[in-house]
């Protein structure tokens, strides 16, 4: 018979037979992957940032003041 296991990432209880599934299905790997990505997406506009001119920097300032307050 199949005892009961927390699951290792959200601590929640399943089957032994089914933890291995949930863990697959529920935390995939690929949002590690997105999160990476996101930082060096990150990094990339932060240096494409410092080559702009003072004027620029402001008015890319506005913009995402702008899409924040839209969020908002």
């Amino acid at each position: 018979m199949a005892e009961p296991v927390r699951c290792d990432v959200c601590g929640k209880l399943f089957s032994s037979r089914h933890v291995k599934s949930h863990k697959r299905l529920a935390h995939p790997k690929d949002k590690l992957a997105g999160s990476a990505s996101q930082q060096n997406g990150m990094k990339t506009i932060l240096e494409l940032y410092k080559t702009l001119s003072a004027e620029n920097k402001q008015r890319v300032l506005a913009d995402l003041a702008a899409v924040e307050q839209k969020l908002s």
